[in-house]
C-alpha cells in the first residue's frame, strides 16, 4: 500500500468512526434528572383552609375547632353545642364523628371561666326535633391523645396532608376516577393536590413535578417498607432509623379508638426522641414521614369510625410515606388517593 493510500483509507476509517459515534449520540436521548420534591419547611407552612367563614376555623386538623358551620345555632350549652338546619355538608364531611386533634380552649363568655376541650372524636347526636347536633363535652367524647406535636418541627406538614386529603377523598372525586385508568386517575388526582397546596397553604408545585407525580409508578407493595426504603434517596442511616420506626409503628394494631389512642402516644414519643438525634443526615424528610405517618393513620382509622365502617384498613398510610420520600407531599397525596380508589 503507497503512503497516499495508506492515508486515504486512514481518513475514510476517522470520518466512519466520526460518522459513527454522531449516529449513536443523535439517538441516545439524555435521561432527564428528576426536580428535588417539594417538601416546605413546616414553620412556613401557612394553613388558611376556612379562615372566611362566621366564626371560626373549618377543619380540627388544623388544630382548631369548626364552629363556623353555615346556618349552625349555637345552642347556648354549657358545653359548646351547635344545630345544624342543613346536614347535608356535615355528614359528607364528619360522618358521625369530629375529630378534635388537639385540645383546644373556648374564650370565657358570659361571665364563664375558659373551658378546655379534650381531644378525641366526639359524636354526632339528634335533637329531639330530629335535627343534627354536636355538643363538645366529655359524655359524647371517644378521648384519644393529641395528634399535633408542636416539637416536631414538621408537624404542620401531616396536618396540611390531613386537609387536603379532607378536601379532596370525596364523594364526587371516587365519581370522577370510576371510568379512569390508572394514569388518568393519577393525572387528576395531581390537579386536585396541585390546586389545594397552593390555593389553601400557598405551597406551589412546578410543572415539572407535577408531571412527574403524574408519570410515577404506582407500585402494590407500599406495605413493605423495607423494600422501598432500600432504594430510596434516603443515606443509608436515615434509611436504618426510619425503617426501625416503621418497624415499630407496623406491630401497633389501630382497629379501635383505644388502640387509636396507643399510637399516638408512641409515635409522639418517637418524634420527641428525634430531636436528640444527632446523626440524621435529612432530618427535614425523616421529620416530614413520621408527621405524615402519624397524621395519615389517624385520618384512615378515623373515615371508617365516622362512617360506621369498620376501622381496620390497609397500610394506606404507608402509600403516604413512601410516595413523600419519593415526589414530596403532591406524591404522598396522591399515591395515598390511589391506593384508597383503585
Amino acid at each position: 500500500m503507497t503512503t497516499r493510500n495508506f492515508f486515504y483509507a486512514l481518513s475514510l476509517t476517522t470520518i466512519s468512526l466520526f460518522i459513527a459515534s454522531c449516529e449513536k449520540a443523535i439517538i441516545s436521548e439524555p435521561i432527564a434528572a428528576p426536580v428535588k420534591a417539594t417538601i416546605p419547611d413546616g414553620s412556613r407552612i401557612r394553613i388558611h383552609f376556612g379562615t372566611s367563614t362566621m366564626n371560626g376555623c373549618l377543619y380540627s386538623f388544623s388544630n382548631c375547632i369548626w364552629i363556623g358551620w353555615e346556618k349552625a345555632t349555637d345552642l347556648n350549652q354549657q358545653s359548646p353545642a351547635f344545630q345544624f338546619e342543613d346536614e347535608t355538608e356535615v355528614n359528607e364531611q364528619f360522618g358521625n364523628y369530629f375529630p378534635l386533634t388537639a385540645d383546644f380552649t373556648v374564650e370565657a363568655q358570659n361571665g364563664t371561666a375558659p373551658q378546655v376541650l379534650k381531644s378525641g372524636f366526639y359524636r354526632f347526636q339528634r335533637s329531639p326535633i330530629g335535627k343534627k347536633i354536636i355538643s363538645f363535652n366529655n359524655e359524647n367524647l371517644q378521648p384519644v391523645a393529641p395528634l399535633v406535636n408542636p416539637n416536631n418541627p414538621q408537624d404542620n406538614l401531616g396536618q396540611l396532608h390531613n386537609l387536603a386529603m379532607q378536601a379532596i377523598f370525596t364523594a364526587q372525586t371516587k365519581d370522577e376516577v370510576k371510568s379512569l385508568d390508572l394514569q388518568a386517575t393519577r393525572k387528576l388526582l395531581t390537579a386536585k393536590s396541585a390546586q389545594f397546596l397552593q390555593t389553601e397553604a400557598d405551597v406551589e408545585l412546578s410543572e415539572t413535578e407535577q408531571q412527574q407525580i403524574e408519570n410515577a409508578t404506582f407500585a402494590d407493595n407500599y406495605d413493605n417498607h423495607r423494600a422501598w426504603l432500600a432504594t430510596s434517596k434516603l443515606s443509608a442511616n436515615d434509611r436504618l432509623i426510619l425503617g426501625n420506626i416503621l418497624d415499630q409503628v407496623s406491630e401497633i394494631p389501630v382497629n379501635s379508638p383505644e388502640q387509636l389512642n396507643e399510637f399516638v402516644k408512641a409515635v409522639t414519643e418517637i418524634e420527641n426522641e428525634l430531636l436528640l438525634n444527632t446523626t440524621l443526615d435529612d432530618s427535614k424528610l425523616v421529620f416530614s414521614a413520621v408527621s405524615v405517618m402519624k397524621y395519615s393513620r389517624y385520618y384512615w382509622f378515623w373515615k371508617g369510625l365516622a362512617n360506621d365502617q369498620t376501622p381496620v384498613r390497609p397500610d394506606w398510610w404507608k402509600a403516604d410515606v413512601k410516595g413523600l420520600i419519593e415526589g414530596g407531599i403532591g406524591q404522598a397525596l396522591v399515591d395515598s388517593l390511589v391506593a384508597a380508589l383503585k
